[in-house]
């Protein structure tokens, strides 16, 4: 019976760790292969881990909440498939040939207790450990020390298994999604941005105001292609395309599928495209492709009372709009006063991209879209 690794996957070009969600398999259970073991949360999605081998589920090393790194173990799953281990070791280098001495040979020894204390003085250790290229790496992520593991694999080779786990310092939390969101808002922090508000006009639509403005947006930036762009290798780069990320608060945290070319689809439709994506958002069934290709964010607090806020740049995205709630306010009007719906948003700007003056000309497209 062999000890196959059950590690965890690399689902995305920019994943370079994963969050364990929750098994759904126990200790002990009998898997096959292709059988969805456990969910992972990538920097993006939630996605399901199958089992490569039929077998039993031996032992569990991730819990949830812990965070994993790509290609270390989270389980060990017990099999009798062939070739679990086939092309993983390593070929050992080729002795060095020894030079001949003139030098006479050593004398027997005298007695049986002085070869005994010759025994007895440990010999070098060798500078080359068989062992499989993971258990190799993981060992000198670790600062391992392979020569001090014991091997159990074949020809005396170290396997994942015969490494030790890491201990847990008592107390010490797990790190969650949370702790994914807050590298995404320290890379925010490397972003020279600048905000500037504005109160715009919005008339009354029968459709939610995350619809209008989503899609005003999106129609705003087609007039305004240089605020499209990212700042990438020391100059700006326009895109083909439009992608509003919508910021969506789920129980996990915050997540931004992307709807793309919004601005192409009429209010009813996209409607119904943001109805879907959030809904998903929030029962954790997005795909990574659509947490891709964002352009620009827009985060609307409306609903939860907020009148203005300033939402950080998300990179490598140029733009962010925050929108306030769209409320009735007593305006002048020629003659007196009067009744008129207002809304405050902010929109963040990457500096290197664009400056203020053509950040407010965005606005003022964006007021002229919306009322239309």
């Amino acid at each position: 019976m062999k000890q196959a690794p059950l590690v965890m996957p690399k689902m995305s070009m920019t994943m370079t760790e994963g969050t364990l969600v929750t098994w759904h398999k126990s200790e002990g259970d009998e898997i096959r292969a292709g059988e969805v073991v456990c969910e992972v949360a990538t920097d993006k999605v939630d996605m399901e881990v199958e089992s490569t081998v039929d077998g039993s589920l031996t032992r569990i090393l991730a819990q949830p909440e812990d965070v994993v790194a790509v290609g270390e173990p989270i389980a060990y799953v017990t099999t009798t498939a062939d070739d679990l281990l086939d092309g993983l070791f390593e070929t050992a280098p080729a002795e060095e040939p020894i030079e001949e001495t003139t030098e006479p040979a050593a004398p027997e020894a005298e007695s049986t207790s002085d070869a005994k204390d010759i025994e007895d003085i440990p010999g070098p250790r060798p500078s080359w450990v068989p062992a499989v290229p993971a258990a190799r790496r993981l060992a000198a992520a670790r600062g391992i020390d392979l020569a001090t593991i014991t091997p159990t694999g074949p020809a005396a080779t170290i396997r994942l298994s015969d490494l030790p786990d890491l201990p847990t310092a008592p107390g010490k939390p797990r790190r969650g999604p949370r702790s994914v969101i807050a590298r995404r808002m320290s890379a925010s922090a490397q972003v020279p941005q600048f905000v500037v508000y504005r109160d715009l006009e919005p008339t009354t639509s029968r459709h939610g105001w995350t619809t209008v403005f989503t899609r005003a947006l999106a129609m705003a930036l087609r007039q305004h292609p240089e605020f499209n762009a990212s700042w990438t290798d020391d100059e700006v780069r326009r895109h083909d395309h439009i992608g509003v990320a919508l910021a969506v608060d789920t129980e996990r945290g915050l997540l931004a599928p992307v709807l793309s070319d919004p601005d192409l689809s009429d209010e009813d439709t996209l409607t119904e495209r943001i109805r879907d994506v959030t809904g998903r958002a929030r029962a954790g069934k997005l795909t990574l492709a659509e947490l891709s290709g964002g352009t620009t964010t827009l985060s609307n607090l409306g609903g939860f009372g907020v009148d203005a806020f300033h939402a950080l740049l998300s990179p490598p995205q140029a733009t962010a709009l925050a929108v306030g709630r769209v409320q009735q306010k007593v305006v002048p009007v020629p003659g007196g006063i009067g009744v008129a719906l207002r809304c405050t948003v902010g929109l963040t700007v990457d500096h290197r991209v664009g400056d203020g003056a053509g950040a407010a000309r965005l606005l003022t497209t964006l007021q002229e879209v919306l009322a239309t």
